[in-house]
């Protein structure tokens, strides 16, 4: 397949994707969404009413993400929910690009294609419901590709984007700067400033008392969530009948982020910077995906956006390969929410952290080791051709 050719085919399966989430979000914009909590915390916010923070498994996230949803709080939700939509999948569409362009050398279109079509089977649910993590699963790709080019103040506007979107996003941002030390002074700025945009608010105590309330609402609830409804590493044991305490789950996640920084600082060190920093957002989303007590299952679209970009390597380069089909069938096993029965009730909760655990296993001794073929490297020759390209 020519290169025009399969760009014009990404971007076509882009648009038919975009407009059919859209018309369905449009025809029934209250159905399987949770962006009615984002609605509701954007109007009591400008409102000045006091309860934004108040059910146990509600808003949990900074008061920044109130204000950034308020353009779609504003229109019809006919209007305002497909938009959000839209730019949500625009987003992800723009960094997968970035990174065809990066990786693919003269392959960018059949990479950009690939990594499109390994990545829509994790998207649909977030795409659906309009959560936020297809928009922490970009910001993370650009925000590592900004620093694989030692462009420090855009990886921080990625970052600070990605935590006043989320706050679990503070795990790989300190990851991230602790790796990259040149990041520290952007990051600092760009905190301050995102600190200070809701300041915009007209009552600067009822500012502060909503970070009080965040913070509350967070210690109180955000590491206790109820029920067996996690997809994290907690949930696969809860599924196979083990009851880990709260308190050595809490211990758990201590050691796995020192490991976790330890694994982030070595590859940090490798000499391809693209893969030094791609595999240190890697090394955070993972740790996000199993350790942080809150993943659904549609979370692991984050995760599934670095598979994608492997995954399109390895196809463009040598689609032969254990490596390619390992790949694959991970990009496919992260979307299994959306296939249904019998598949999502016989593989909810457990087969996503356990493949992720297999993920990391491997991911270990591959940046310790430092071994080639690594699963993202440098762009390819302009005049190279590999065994499968077509």
């Amino acid at each position: 397949m020519s290169e025009a050719r399969a760009l014009r085919l990404a971007l076509f399966v882009w648009v038919v994707y975009a407009v059919i989430i859209a018309g369905i979000v449009a025809v029934q914009p209250d159905r399987r969404t949770v962006t009615p909590e984002y609605r509701e915390a954007s109007e009591k916010w400008w409102a000045s009413q006091p309860d934004i923070y108040t059910e146990r498994n509600g808003f949990l996230y900074l008061p920044q993400a109130a204000i950034l949803y308020t353009p779609f709080a504003l229109l019809p939700k006919p209007i305002g929910e497909p938009l959000w939509r839209l730019v949500m999948l625009a987003t992800l569409a723009a960094a997968l690009w970035m990174g065809a362009k990066k990786l693919g050398g003269q392959k960018c279109g059949q990479f950009f294609l690939i990594a499109t079509i390994l990545v829509l089977p994790s998207s649909f649910a977030s795409a659906r419901n309009g959560q936020v993590n297809m928009l922490l699963a970009a910001t993370y790709l650009l925000a590592g590709f900004s620093i694989a080019a030692r462009h420090w103040w855009k990886a921080a506007l990625f970052f600070t984007i990605a935590l006043a979107l989320k706050p679990i996003s503070l795990a790989p941002i300190l990851l991230a700067a602790v790796a990259f030390p040149h990041l520290i002074l952007p990051l600092a700025v760009g905190t301050v400033l995102l600190v200070g945009l809701t300041f915009a608010h007209s009552d600067p105590s009822y500012v502060i008392q909503q970070y009080k309330d965040f913070w509350e609402c967070c210690v109180s609830n955000g590491g206790r969530p109820t029920g067996h409804s996690w997809c994290d590493i907690a949930g696969m044991f809860r599924t196979f009948g083990w009851q880990p305490s709260h308190e050595l789950m809490w211990v758990t996640r201590a050691v796995a982020a020192l490991l976790a920084l330890g694994l982030a600082l070595r590859a940090a060190r490798r000499p391809d910077p693209i893969r030094a920093s791609l595999s240190v957002m890697l090394v955070g989303g993972i740790y996000l995906m199993l350790f942080n007590p809150r993943t659904e299952t549609n979370s692991y679209v984050i995760l599934a956006a670095f598979i994608a970009l492997a995954g399109a390597y390895e196809f463009v380069t040598n689609r032969s390969s254990f490596r390619t089909w390992a790949f694959v069938g991970l990009a496919i096993v992260l979307g299994s929410e959306n296939y249904g029965w019998p598949i999502f009730p016989l593989t909810n909760l457990w087969l996503k952290a356990l493949c992720t655990t297999c993920l990391l296993v491997w991911l270990v001794p591959s940046i310790v080791r430092a071994r080639k073929p690594q699963p993202f490297l440098p762009p390819l020759d302009a005049g190279s051709e590999k065994p499968g390209m077509a």
